[in-house]
């Protein structure tokens, strides 16, 4: 049986990430902020976001899908 580990800085300041966003179950791409504790603060202000004026908001780590991957 094979695991995947995600060890503790498997996402880092700066890294573009996929999520799903709550107000209208719409995946969309944001960008890692800030680090605080064991939640993440995004921003939805990136190239390719759907939803700019999306205020920031902290997640946790099982928020995100995936590293976004630029076309």
């Amino acid at each position: 049986m094979q695991y995947i580990f995600e060890y503790k800085d498997f996402y880092k300041v700066g890294d573009v990430v996929i999520i799903e966003y709550w107000y209208n179950n719409m995946i969309t791409n944001v960008t890692i902020k800030d680090i605080i504790g064991r939640k993440f603060l995004i921003s939805h202000d990136t190239p390719g976001s759907k939803i700019h004026n999306a205020p920031d908001e902290l997640i946790l780590k099982s928020d995100i899908i995936d590293f976004y991957k630029n076309k």
